[in-house]
């Protein structure tokens, strides 16, 4: 059974937390990431409209294999919100506040 749900990140945050995606048309503007946590759980990440730039914030249609891998997938990008956006502008550096 296949669990959906939609987020919304830039392509430098997942670049910086997953890596490379799995398939890039940088042209488009269109991404896909393909991401396998440690407890065998998985997500596929695919942009569902395309912003101005991949820089900006963008909207993503999540496909998991289990309710389990939606959770890792949002601790990932929570820890994620302090992040470097080195991979497409290096003058951004995005730090929040420890609650």
């Amino acid at each position: 059974m296949t669990h959906t749900t939609e987020i919304h990140a830039s392509v430098a945050m997942l670049a910086s937390l997953f890596g490379d995606p799995a398939h890039a048309d940088s042209d488009a503007n269109r991404y896909e990431w393909h991401v396998r946590f440690e407890d065998g759980g998985s997500v596929v990440l695919r942009n569902t409209g395309s912003a101005a730039s991949a820089g900006r914030m963008q909207s993503w249609e999540v496909a998991a294999d289990s309710p389990s891998a939606l959770t890792e997938l949002e601790n990932r990008l929570h820890e994620g919100e302090n992040y470097y956006e080195g991979v497409l502008h290096p003058e951004l550096f995005i730090h929040r506040e420890q609650e």
